[in-house]
Parts: structure tokens; C-alpha cells; sequence
């Protein structure tokens, strides 16, 4: 029972994020050899400082088609993985939480245009640009598209594996087929939408040095920073009250996954590590030596997705309290 672990799941889920930022944090006041942070550049671009970099919000703006994409399909294969309590479905707190995204996008945007302008803002919106430098067709979107379509083997990884740490037990289901589809297919049409030529993107974006780098660290925050806080919601809300469970069954298509995904992953890090990290990266004037190394580059960047990951909270708990568990 949910009561039981409650205790477990809160330390070890919801601080895992919150350990994340801390470490982040001071390591970053180490290297800049200062505590407060506010005001001091720590962006690899050389411009933003902590606080712009956390309310980085024209970035986040065009992250939204990414987060939604992942968000769906997180919660489908949950619950393809899972069978639901009845007390899942709850309207008012799906209703209250839709409203309360809405003025997070609201603020985000007035923030955007407010503190970035509308250059930047619309940029990012209109999947133009990457970076504070890089301007490139397919955007943000174009970007991640390789840490998205990694994202496919990664989730059910993670979903299993957490599940087995907490006790919960496993049942397949079509329940979250629906998400999946839905996940899917705006994957398919906004590399579509946003490139001149599908195959060809694909193609660029597989072999792309600064891509693939991109991807790697996108796979290094993920699971650390967006998956932990709707993890614990939907632990807290599966029924582990059946008698026959599907372990076994999906076992091993869980050992298919792991091993396509390290041989993937394992892809993606070497060839940035050939081209050469320091190279692939942004040079601020305070990097040391001229580069910034992986942990600085980690740290920032943890920070950089501090509003992409509330709205990735949010919109998961609002498609799990509106979810309609099949009669």
C-alpha cells in the first residue's frame, strides 16, 4: 500500500530534484568563488546571470512542444505499465491545475517578452533558434529531437526500474496507448512542420556532433530533474491490489530497450567526445582555461530548465486527475 512507502517515495523522489539544484547550486558558487549567485554570469553563453538563467522564459517557450510530446508519453506508458486506483480521476484538481498552467504561460510569456524581448521570445516560439547564438532551422525542437526520440527507450526504462525500487507492482494494459498514440504522432508532425525535408533532419540531426553532445546532456537531466515529481503522483495513485501481475512478461522487452539504448547513448557520447567538448561548447569570457567542463555545463543547464520542468509537472498531473479509466 501506498501509505506504507509514502515516507520512502517522498525522500527519495521528490528530494531527488531538490538534491539536484543543491549540488548544482554549490558547485557552481565554488567555481565562481562566490555564495550568492543572483547577479554573477553562469549561462555557458557569457550573458545571463543565475536569475535570468532560471527564469530563462523565452527558452522555455520554445521547449513547450518537446515537454508536451515527452509529458504525453510519460504517462501513457505509466499506465500501460500499471492499473489505476478509481480514485485517479478527479476533475476539479485537473480543471484547477489547467488553470493554474494557464497563468504559468501567461506570466512566462509577459516574463519573455518583459526581460528577453520580443525577438528572442518569438524566436523560440517559431522553433528558430537554439541558443543564445545559434539560430537554425527546426529550432529548439530540431535540437532535442535526438534526446526526444531517446526519451522513447528511456521512459519505459525508468518507469520499470522505479516501479521494482518501490514495490509497485506491474500490469499490463492498453490504458495509456491513447497517450502514447497522441505522443507519437506530434512527434512525427513537428519535425514535419518545422523542417523543409523529414529524412533529411533526421539524418542531420543523427549526425551532428553539437547534437548529439545536446542530446546526451538532455538524457542527464531528464530523469533527475522532470521525471521524479509526476513519478510520485502516479505511484500514489496505481493499484497494486491485483493478484496477477506481468513481471516476467515485460522483462524482457525491458532487456531489448536497455541494451538499444546504451548502444545508442553510447553513440551520441563518443562522437561529441572525438570532436572534442570544449570545442562543441559555448566559450564564455569567465571559463577557465577557455572551456567549461561537463559538470559546469550539467549544472547550468539544471538550472536553465527550472521552468520547463514545472510546466512538465503540471501538465502530466493535469492528464493523469482528467485520465478516464476504461470500464
Amino acid at each position: 500500500m501506498f501509505k506504507e512507502r509514502s515516507n520512502l517515495l517522498v525522500s527519495l523522489l521528490l528530494f531527488i530534484p531538490l538534491a539536484v539544484y543543491l549540488f548544482s547550486y554549490f558547485y557552481l558558487a565554488l567555481y565562481h568563488g562566490k555564495i550568492n549567485l543572483l547577479f554573477t554570469v553562469i549561462h555557458e553563453g557569457g550573458i545571463f546571470t543565475f536569475l535570468e538563467t532560471t527564469f530563462y522564459a523565452s527558452h522555455f517557450l520554445g521547449h513547450i512542444p518537446v515537454h508536451t510530446t515527452i509529458g504525453l508519453y510519460f504517462i501513457g506508458v505509466f499506465l500501460t505499465m500499471s492499473e489505476m486506483s478509481s480514485e485517479v480521476r478527479s476533475v476539479s484538481k485537473g480543471v484547477t491545475l489547467f488553470f493554474v498552467l494557464i497563468l504559468f504561460l501567461i506570466a512566462s510569456w509577459w516574463l519573455s517578452l518583459r526581460w528577453f524581448g520580443p525577438e528572442d521570445t518569438y524566436s523560440y516560439i517559431l522553433q528558430q533558434k537554439q541558443s543564445v547564438v545559434t539560430f537554425e532551422q527546426g529550432g529548439s525542437w530540431n535540437l532535442h529531437l535526438p534526446s526526444t526520440l531517446m526519451q522513447f527507450l528511456l521512459i519505459p526504462l525508468f518507469i520499470y526500474v522505479g516501479k521494482i525500487l518501490f514495490q509497485s507492482k506491474i500490469a499490463l494494459s492498453k490504458n495509456g496507448v491513447v497517450f502514447i498514440g497522441f505522443a507519437i504522432g506530434l512527434c512525427v508532425f513537428m519535425t514535419w512542420y518545422v523542417n523543409d525535408n523529414f529524412f533529411s533532419a533526421i539524418s542531420y540531426v543523427w549526425t551532428n556532433p553539437r547534437y548529439l553532445a545536446h542530446s546526451v546532456r538532455e538524457l542527464a537531466t531528464f530523469p533527475l530533474i522532470y521525471y521524479p515529481i509526476p513519478f510520485y503522483f502516479l505511484l500514489k495513485y496505481s493499484d497494486n491490489s491485483q493478484k496477477e501481475w506481468s513481471f516476467r512478461q515485460i522483462s524482457k522487452w525491458m532487456i531489448v530497450l536497455a541494451v538499444v539504448f546504451c548502444v545508442l547513448f553510447a553513440y551520441q557520447a563518443i562522437i561529441p567526445l572525438q570532436e572534442g567538448i570544449g570545442e562543441l561548447a559555448q566559450k564564455p569570457a569567465f571559463a577557465e582555461e577557455g572551456e567549461l567542463s561537463i559538470i559546469y555545463l550539467l549544472s547550468s543547464h539544471y538550472f536553465e530548465h527550472f521552468l520547463d520542468t514545472i510546466y512538465f509537472s503540471l501538465f502530466s498531473l493535469i492528464v493523469l486527475f482528467l485520465y478516464q479509466k476504461p470500464d
